[in-house]
């Protein structure tokens, strides 16, 4: 009955390919479906026993956890995807070499490229599948996973620190502190700038201990403030206990969290980075890596699918099982590279296109250098 369903599903390819390249793509889906379900199981199974003492406290409802639970798959399968297409890819393909299906077919005249075709074929499509979930599938689902987790998991953030915002082009403003459940910051300091390139200059300045969110007449009060006004170069000084005046900013405006990039589509992150690098918000780096780990994860899946068909092309000592610990091993190492190369973006100069796709670039050496081992 599978083999009828699978055969129907690649029916329209049977133009471009032969018995064996649709032989390989099907055991390619059912294997890859299967690895998928039985990893996705023991995550949502781990994921509900960490989580329970927090429903049971805030009591969801079961359609709301089956929900969650929904939109939990997509993000936690597509962090484990390249590694999973790769076990997948080396358990299916050792199979064949102990069943000495490979050898046959070498047997028939083809050569080592031919038997990659295949392969790349399936690299390709699961490349790209993995590429629109990454940018639009996953980061919809991220939209309701964090709704749940705020709504009957995590607690409200109370601070941020050391926040940094540009409101407009000529005015800038910096807070030490920031609380949200009193919507008050200490240490605020506003600067006005007027002109442009050698002749931009300090219009006024402002200094306070204090300012606080006035809810209701959407106003901002500073407490205990300090003004320099400048005038090329004459300054004027004031000083007061209270003032209120009205800012281009909101309460929510300081809560500038690293985690809000899972949550937004391509568009949506180029938007916000644009924005974000408007107001001179730190941080920026964060998005800009995710939105470039996005693609090189996609690219992975195509190196991994290529290495564990080399990898798992020859017939070793040790059965399936060293293939299998040599899969994730080297998926673990992957992994490693991705968060070592990441952090580099994130807190030195290395630009986030090549720190995402360091791991890309070590592991292709690798499998050009198995494929080559694997041809012979």
């Amino acid at each position: 009955m599978i083999n009828k369903l699978w055969n129907i599903l690649l029916y329209p390819f049977r133009r471009w390919t032969t018995l064996f390249d649709r032989y390989i793509i099907r055991k390619f889906l059912s294997t890859s479906l299967l690895t998928f379900l039985c990893i996705l199981s023991i995550a949502i199974a781990i994921d509900y026993s960490e989580k329970t003492d927090k429903f049971v406290k805030n009591k969801p409802s079961s359609a709301e956890v089956f929900q969650y639970y929904l939109d939990f798959a997509p993000y936690i399968l597509s962090i484990l995807a390249p590694m999973l297409f790769f076990l997948a890819v080396i358990i299916f393909t050792a199979r064949l070499a102990y069943n000495s299906e490979i050898i046959s077919f070498f047997n028939s005249g083809a050569n080592f490229g031919r038997f990659l075709r295949p392969y790349i074929f399936c690299g390709i499509f699961a490349g790209g599948l993995l590429l629109y979930a990454n940018h639009w599938l996953v980061p919809e689902s991220n939209k309701g996973r964090y709704a749940f987790e705020e709504k009957f998991v995590n607690y409200q953030k109370k601070y941020s620190n050391n926040i940094y915002l540009r409101l407009d082009t000529e005015t800038m403003i910096s807070v030490e502190t920031f609380r949200f459940n009193t919507n008050e910051g200490n240490n605020f300091s506003l600067e006005k700038y007027t002109g442009s390139g050698a002749q931009r200059s300090l219009s006024y300045k402002i200094d306070a201990d204090k300012i606080i969110y006035l809810q209701g007449v959407n106003k901002w009060r500073l407490e205990n403030y300090r003004r320099w006004d400048v005038n090329g170069k004459q300054e004027h000084y004031k000083e007061g206990k209270m003032m209120d005046t009205i800012l281009n900013l909101q309460p929510d405006d300081f809560n500038i969290s690293v985690t809000v990039k899972e949550t937004l589509n391509y568009d949506e992150m180029q938007e916000f980075m644009d924005e974000e690098q408007l107001k001179g918000t730190g941080g920026v780096e964060f998005f800009q890596v995710e939105q470039y780990r996005r693609t090189s994860y996609a690219i992975s899946v195509v190196i991994m699918v290529l290495m564990g068909a080399a990898a798992g092309s020859k017939k070793v000592r040790g059965g399936m099982g060293l293939n299998i610990v040599f899969a994730i091993a080297l998926s673990a190492l992957y992994v490693v590279f991705q968060q070592f190369s990441a952090t580099f973006s994130t807190k030195g100069s290395l630009p986030p296109i090549i720190g995402t796709n360091i791991p890309n670039l070590i592991f292709l050496i690798v499998t050009i250098y198995i494929i080559r081992i694997s041809s012979r």
